[in-house]
């Protein structure tokens, strides 16, 4: 059972840091069977003729101790069982040191505690011992506001209140409402933390989103309905995600001088879209929200035509790398990517497809790389009137980023303020069947396609401000096709990856 945990091996050179590695897994694997008291330590036995060493691991198991009872005091609100599933451990059960601290590093990271101190006392007998889980609670509701400026949506705004302990029973409850010029948002959420007693987290979102897509695309576009979710780990720093999703779509209020494409989908009127999917996420970053060392991986995978009107499947790969080149400069690495494509003779609509812009890749406008509409006669090149050159979308996209955090010389570290050097990459291509049909055949025009590689560099000023993360971003691109749109600075809130 612990032959596992044995990373050296006979005929390799000798490692220092691997045996060390050793000596801290036996130790866990021997805390784990409930001798908490146990030591482990390497003996060498060298030999001069062979050059050879020979390496044993040495346990002593030490006494093995049981947990007699488990007192919680403090918890005025926060009922009992909320506390007592994260220790993960119950009367009876053989005491562990390192589990009761992992159960202590995940009461606090609930939120709900000012304070979280694990004690031991003895027990009824040499064997026994009782654990005292003393907490100070701290609030767990949240009202907030906020205003501020995106260079791509102008003034924008937001108002939410938040419970993450809701009565007492660990339960997460969240009401938003955002918008600004160009777009407004409702949103609902309830996450019940650990659904039937099991380590599953299971809820439900309601949202009603209206964006104004004019300036990019000559249309607005509305979307209302809801998610039914839940999440469990699989295996160490794995999670794996389930959900249905039901929400009905409609594109409006084209512009006169729209593509046909985006009139004939605005003519389709409202429709139903229902879709199972998943998302497995493997996560070892030191600080989801700001992290400088670890590595985040998911896999996302909609199922569309459980019902409904629309059929698609939808894939979505997202990596991303943090390596701490010094104890303040950090390197970020992200790769993702993205393929849609229609089944059961069903064409894919706009809305389905990807729009991708300045949030990827830098130094381009909102939806400024990808398929668009050349309004022009193909074998003439005269422009057709009441056409603009809309992005209509892309089946299959890619994005990567290098980049390189800092800490600014001479301004103080508490104002939270750094820099960053960058380079974004990718590309996006593959306009869907019913634009197709829609511009070269009715409207007689074509479609400015490639796959070609978009590039660009830049520089950026991140500050975690009191009202949020804020990101002003300066890029040049330096590889773009004649039809892209480029915009030189971008600004407004920090997106984390």
């Amino acid at each position: 059972a612990l032959g596992g945990a044995i990373l050296t091996k006979p005929g390799k050179h000798y490692n220092v840091e691997k045996i060390e590695k050793t000596v801290e897994a036996l130790t866990v694997k021997v805390s784990e069977q409930g001798y908490s008291f146990g030591q482990v330590r390497p003996r060498f036995d060298r030999d001069p003729v062979t050059q050879t060493i020979n390496v044993t691991y040495v346990i002593d198991e030490g006494p093995r101790v049981y947990i007699e009872r488990i007192n919680i005091v403090g918890n005025y609100r926060t009922e009992d069982q909320v506390i007592r599933r994260q220790i993960r451990l119950a009367e009876g059960d053989a005491y562990n040191r390192l589990l009761i601290e992992a159960g202590r590093k995940r009461l606090r990271g609930l939120g709900f505690f000012k304070t979280v101190n694990i004690e031991t006392e003895p027990g009824s007998a040499a064997d026994r011992v009782v654990i005292n889980v003393v907490v100070v609670e701290q609030p767990t509701g949240e009202f907030s506001f906020g205003v501020g400026y995106s260079t791509t949506e102008g003034v924008i705004g937001d108002v939410s209140i938040t419970e993450r302990n809701l009565m007492g029973r660990g339960q997460y409850v969240r009401l938003g409402m955002s918008g600004s010029f160009e777009r407004f948002q409702v949103d609902f959420s309830f996450t019940e933390p650990a659904f039937l007693g099991r380590n599953i987290a299971a809820g439900f979102d309601l949202f009603h989103k209206e964006v104004d897509l004019r300036d990019v695309a000559s249309f607005r576009q509305r979307n209302t309905g809801g998610n039914l979710r839940m999440g469990f780990p699989v295996a160490n720093n794995t999670q794996l995600g389930l959900r249905y999703r039901l929400n009905r779509e409609e594109i409006f209020d084209a512009t006169r001088n729209a593509s046909l494409a985006i009139k004939q989908a605005a003519d389709e009127g409202e429709v139903w879209v229902s879709s199972l999917g998943y998302t497995l996420a493997y996560d070892t970053r030191n600080l989801p929200q700001s992290p400088t060392s670890g590595i985040f991986a998911s896999i996302s995978q909609d199922f569309a035509g459980a019902g409904g009107d629309v059929q698609y499947n939808r894939l979505i790969l997202d990596t991303r790398g943090y390596y701490p080149i010094t104890n303040k400069i950090t390197f970020v690495g992200r790769a993702q990517g993205g393929i849609i494509e229609g089944w059961g003779g069903e064409d894919l609509r706009l809305t389905d497809l990807f729009f991708k812009g300045g949030e990827t890749i830098r130094g381009f406008d909102r939806a400024g790389y990808g398929p668009r509409d050349a309004c022009k006669d193909p074998t003439t090149g005269a422009r057709i009137p009441n056409c603009s050159q809309d992005a209509i979308g892309g089946k299959y996209f890619w994005a990567t980023t290098a980049e390189v955090r800092f800490p600014i010389p001479l301004i103080p570290e508490s104002l939270g303020i750094d820099g960053a050097v960058f380079v974004d990459a990718g590309s996006l291509w593959g306009a869907g069947e019913n634009a197709i049909q829609a511009i070269n055949v009715d409207e007689g025009s074509f479609i400015l396609d490639t796959s070609d590689i978009r590039l660009s560099t830049g520089v950026s000023l991140i500050w975690q401000s009191p009202l949020g993360p804020l990101r002003a971003d300066l890029a040049e691109a330096l590889l773009k096709a004649d039809f892209d749109r480029t915009e030189l600075f971008r600004f407004g809130a920090s997106t984390t990856f």
